[in-house]
């Protein structure tokens, strides 16, 4: 192998801590009163009611899957039904009284109808919550003793009583008529619902109702190891109501019923866990609970109020932590009730409500997915107001590690941008559990394919979370539509090979009166290109030219008012070229040494173009997006306000010199206890990417360097202090052979370089992205024994060769 010259890029980017052992470590959103079945549309639903409950089991890893039905799961020595399939369906639980009118036991107990959520660790059954006796010989004793002391859902007056007992409020106990349906989501799993008629109370008062209602159970569409439990509500009669819904569970953990409740962190939830199992509860889905206390349960007077504060707030408001205790110190008989904002309905209307369950062990990991978004335009979080053709959105597809004893890694993100959606590639950023946030690299998003892919690089363990954010423009091919926006997320733990899950989000956007195209082209006229295209490819030195379109459609109702503006900003690398050609809407043409350009009326039918060459210069790396903007717009006649109005992304690809354009900001290795014996440990991140451009077609490779010996790039405390070498090495990279995916082997960093990979990498690579070779859990550092504590840095050296 020759080497014919080698590009290096140095960063600090080499951090940890070190902790000696003596050390010490230190409004609301109302239920949506106009809901409908839309909120589960990925299910199929049987036309036909059944007679019994199904049981679906997902399997989490190894031999424990997690399950659920409504009523009985286990037989009398307390293992689990057996599925009939490999697919993990019992489509029978042999449970019949599922659909019968709920029996009331004193003022705690009932019993029939009841949500039965569970984890199988080989055969055995591992319980939520309180279940009764499995072991008698009577059927009806056993099914009896489902989840008996948990009401499950409440219906209680908008004036909160001072005792909520399943007595007098649970929704079960005033339920008749019941019919069960079974269906089957998007991801083949079973879906349950029963359907029945509450009817409580005669005449009028605060708790008189009779509405419709839906209990519905079900997997997490994300693909998590999460369990739905929601609930509809319709009134059907002429009458408005109005009413407060509660969700109560008398928790319990295999045989432990002696816990603490912790809090989830960011307002999302509580958990319980026993040293075992872990049980989460959250409101991570459409019309999630709005507060949620944890207490301790009082067997034959249980108040499910009591939790709350006397304004009706919860544990959320709190400002509660990851872990956080909210009852205390003690341990206690746990139990927890979810409460969401008062609804009001109106005849014919409907309110839904949800909450998510899972349950897992220790040590598997339970990734969490989600994405929203929020109207940068309007200031309104996603699905609460309306969103135009022209507003700008910003998108966060978050992931948190609920598991237990666990650590994910999070490997790859990809969002398919869906058309009517105009990303900014320049906007991409990642936050990180810590708070910091780091810009990501533009070439993550493949325009051709309107693809983005991101390699994370980062290891989760319980509680932890990242963020991945952009801005997105909704461009006029979405008016009067709704679009669709899925994320999926992957990654795996150590028990477990990779998973996907997927996270999606609908955007309603209104069909405007005044509409527009507005686009932005390019081609290389040094190449001899004819045809202006959304992108070109060029060098350094090349002309390219530009060709900017905008008009009034002919069919739009309103026009665009005098006084907008026109602005451009080319992108660091193109410079103009001459003058500009501008054609305006009267058709008249002229030069102009400025892009930019005030516009006058411009109506339906009418339009504008710009036409201006540009040189591409030294400073020029990688993709350049740029759009053109108008602001100050205003409709005629109406005049209403339009917001900034963005064209289409022209690109120029270029083909510059080999070249990092990003290498990792940080290499994270947490922090460690030295107790006076050497160790080793493993990077917790990397933050930042690894990408380069390598157009030439020879191959070539990367190489990471680090020198203990150099006081300019050794490892260092704010003492001064720094870290001795074995006679191995102190930093040390999993090599691969020719994949990400290979297993790799354990190299030390050497002063004069090691390669990431021992094959070369193929020429001809426009942005190539390497972050996934030198992601968490990638490098190694081996600690000597006489290691001083403190916070250390250092810096590597990154090197391309080239091979032929």
């Amino acid at each position: 192998m020759i080497r014919r010259y080698k590009i290096s890029k140095r960063i600090l980017i080499i951090s940890f801590l070190i902790l000696m052992a003596f050390l010490s470590i230190p409004k609301i959103v109302h239920a949506d009163s106009n809901a409908s079945p839309e909120a589960d549309n990925d299910i199929t639903w049987n036309e036909s009611a059944g007679t019994y409950s199904s049981m679906q089991l997902i399997n989490i890893g190894g031999n424990l899957d997690l399950g659920y039905t409504f009523g009985l799961a286990q037989d009398t020595n307390g293992n689990v039904f057996q599925p009939n399939s490999s697919d993990g369906l019992v489509r029978t639980n042999n449970d019949d009284t599922v659909t019968k009118d709920s029996v009331i036991a004193g003022a705690n107990n009932i019993y029939n109808t009841k949500m039965n959520i569970f984890l199988r660790n080989n055969q055995s059954y591992v319980g939520s919550v309180f279940q009764g006796t499995h072991t008698s010989s009577v059927a009806s004793d056993r099914t009896e003793q489902v989840s008996l002391t948990s009401p499950d859902f409440l219906i209680v007056p908008t004036t909160m009583p001072s005792n909520v007992t399943a007595k007098d409020y649970s929704l079960l106990s005033n339920m008749t008529n019941k019919k069960i349906y079974t269906g089957e989501d998007k991801n083949g799993h079973l879906a349950l619902k029963i359907v029945g008629d509450f009817v409580r109370g005669t005449g009028s008062g605060n708790n008189v109702f009779n509405l419709t209602a839906e209990i519905v159970l079900r997997a997490s569409p994300t693909n998590s190891a999460d369990i739905q439990r929601e609930l509809y509500l319709k009134n059907n009669s002429d009458q408005t109501q109005s009413f407060q819904v509660l969700f109560g569970e008398d928790t319990k953990l295999s045989n432990n019923d002696q816990v603490q409740i912790k809090d989830l962190g960011t307002k999302n939830g509580l958990y319980i866990e026993d040293g075992s199992y872990k049980l989460m509860v959250t409101n991570q889905m459409p019309d999630g609970f709005n507060q949620y206390a944890g207490q301790a349960f009082t067997s034959g007077s249980m108040n499910w109020a009591k939790g709350f504060s006397s304004d009706g707030s919860g544990a959320e408001s709190k400002d509660y932590n990851y872990g956080d205790s909210i009852t205390g110190t003690g341990r206690i008989d746990s139990s927890y009730t979810l409460k969401w904002n008062p609804t009001t309905l109106k005849q014919g209307e409907s309110s839904h409500y949800g909450s998510t369950m899972g349950v897992t062990a220790n040590p598997y990991a339970l990734p969490v997915v989600s994405k929203s978004y929020t109207n940068e335009t309007t200031g309104e979080a996603g699905g609460t107001g309306k969103n135009s053709v022209n507003d700008k959105l910003k998108f966060s597809l978050k992931v948190k590690n609920n598991g237990y004893g666990s650590t994910w890694t999070y490997k790859k993100l990809e969002d398919k941008i869906p058309d009517g959606l105009q990303i900014d590639p320049d906007s991409l950023a990642i936050k990180y559990n810590d708070g910091t946030t780091q810009k990501l690299s533009s070439e993550n998003y493949d325009d051709s394919t309107k693809t983005l892919s991101i390699p994370p690089a980062l290891s989760l363990t319980d509680g932890q979370q990242a963020t991945i954010t952009y801005e997105a423009t909704i461009t006029k091919a979405a008016g009067g539509k709704t679009i669709t926006n899925t994320a999926d997320f992957t990654g795996h733990d150590t028990k477990t090979d990779d998973k996907t899950y997927s996270a999606s989000v609908d955007i309603d956007v209104e069909k405007p009166s005044y509409d527009f195209d507005f686009t932005k082209e390019v081609k290389n006229v040094t190449n001899g290109e004819t045809d202006f295209k959304d992108s070109t490819d060029a060098k350094i030195g090349d002309t390219v030219e530009y060709h900017i379109y905008f008009g009034v459609k002919s069919d739009s109702t309103d026009s665009l008012a005098a006084g907008s503006k026109l602005n451009e900003s080319l992108p660091t690398g193109i410079e103009q070229d001459g003058s500009a050609k501008v054609k305006g809407p009267d058709g008249y043409e002229y030069n102009s040494s400025s892009i930019g350009t005030g516009i006058s009326v411009v109506k339906p039918g009418e339009n504008l173009t710009i036409d201006f060459k540009a040189k591409v210069t030294s400073a020029a790396v990688g993709q350049l997006h740029n759009t053109v903007t108008i602001t100050g717009g205003t409709t005629t006649p109406g005049n209403e306000t339009i917001p900034t109005m963005v064209s289409s992304d022209a690109i120029v690809n270029v083909q510059k010199s080999n070249a990092f354009t990003s290498v990792p900001s940080l290499i994270d290795f947490g922090s460690v206890n030295m107790t006076g014996a050497s160790k080793t440990i493993t990077n917790v991140a990397t933050k930042g990417e690894l990408v380069v451009t390598h157009p030439d077609s020879s191959n070539f490779n990367i190489s990471v360097a680090y020198d203990n010996n150099n006081a300019a790039t050794q490892m260092q405390n704010s003492n001064g202090s720094t870290l001795p070498s074995s006679s191995d090495g102190l930093l040390f990279i999993k090599q691969r052979d020719n994949s990400e995916d290979d297993l790799g082997t354990w190299q030390p960093l050497l002063p004069t370089g090691t390669m990431i990979r021992t094959s070369d990498f193929s020429g001809s690579q426009q942005a190539l992205n390497l972050t996934n070779y030198v992601g968490a859990n990638d490098w190694q550092m081996r600690l000597s024994p006489d290691t001083n504590a403190g916070t250390y840095s250092g810096t590597l050296t990154w090197s391309l060769s080239e091979s032929i």
